[in-house]
């Protein structure tokens, strides 16, 4: 059993009164000795606050929410219900592997410089099937500048953080103005003031769900993500060559209309990949896909 500091684990929960249990469970089997747990029920009409106040006896502490106001707004009220001198965030339908916090928790406590740290996850299906890697294709990046690989793509997936409090404190909140990319918006800011730390190792078990916020559609990325992108670009221009900026953004439009084409959204898709291309964005993938898109309705209308 680890012996360390409290650590406070916030769990957001909205309508989970399905798989908040396996949540749970997955904290109390940790090797980490100081823990508190704080659940809010953010605005839920199920039976999900009486799953949570069923644990009442093991450190598990409910806060309601009057009405849904997103994941944001309900990881913040769980930070200033927190304690701990480090907090992890795991949601409602997501679990951890026994020694996820202990070795996370030893790695902080060995690099004081570190703001926080995150490990591998796997994808599970709704069938149960394992997936692998949650982020296949995306090399995960640690230490000082582990802030630039954030801009041009996301490799965090927010049940395998442990972020120091005093990093927490001073990034500030998650901006709840953000319907989708909240939380990639606070690990550039915590890589940006701070080293990031990374457990490699597939400690955390993220379940796909089809009503998760995770699967909205691209149009979210659009509106909400690309944005904060740009702006967090603009905050760091004086540390980024114009190079690593068009690189940036390149990556971020490829891997956008990639996903558009995967829906079925034709035009968007062609459009921004065109846009990737145009700042060098794999220019000879890219050009095949763009040949493979031209060429399949043709293909299609000639079929008898």
């Amino acid at each position: 059993m680890f012996h360390g500091p409290l650590l406070s684990v916030v769990i957001p929960a909205h309508n989970a009164a399905g798989t908040l249990v396996r949540a749970l469970e997955s904290v109390f089997i940790q090797d980490c000795e100081s823990l508190e747990v704080i659940v809010v029920d953010d605005g839920s009409v199920d039976g999900t606050a009486d799953v949570a106040k069923s644990f009442a006896g093991r450190d598990v502490v409910v806060h309601r929410l009057d009405r849904c106001g997103g994941a944001a707004i309900a990881r913040n009220h769980g930070i200033t219900a927190s304690r701990g001198e480090f907090v992890a965030f795991l949601d409602a339908d997501d679990e951890w592997i026994v020694t996820k916090l202990a070795k996370q928790v030893a790695l902080l406590l060995a690099n004081p410089a570190m703001s926080f740290v995150f490990c591998g996850s796997r994808l599970i299906a709704p069938d149960g099937r394992d997936c692998g890697d949650l982020y296949p294709g995306r090399s995960p990046s640690f230490g000082r500048q582990a802030w630039r690989v954030l801009l041009a793509y996301n490799f965090i997936a927010t049940p395998s953080v442990v972020v120091r409090r005093g990093a927490l404190e001073a990034a500030g909140a998650f901006d709840s103005s953000l319907k989708v990319g909240e939380d990639q918006d606070m690990w550039i800011r915590l890589a940006v003031a701070g080293d990031v730390g990374y457990v490699d190792e597939m400690l955390v078990r993220v379940h796909e769900t089809p009503n998760s916020l995770s699967s909205g559609n691209f149009q979210d990325q659009l509106v909400y993500t690309l944005p904060m992108i740009r702006r967090h670009i603009e905050s760091q221009q004086g540390e980024l060559t114009a190079r690593e900026i068009k690189s940036i953004l390149g990556s971020r439009l490829g891997r956008l209309g990639r996903s558009a084409l995967g829906r079925g959204l034709q035009r968007d898709g062609l459009a921004l990949i065109v846009r990737a291309m145009l700042l060098g964005n794999h220019p000879v993938d890219n050009a095949l896909l763009l040949l493979r898109a031209a060429m399949r309705p043709r293909w299609l209308k000639r079929r008898p």
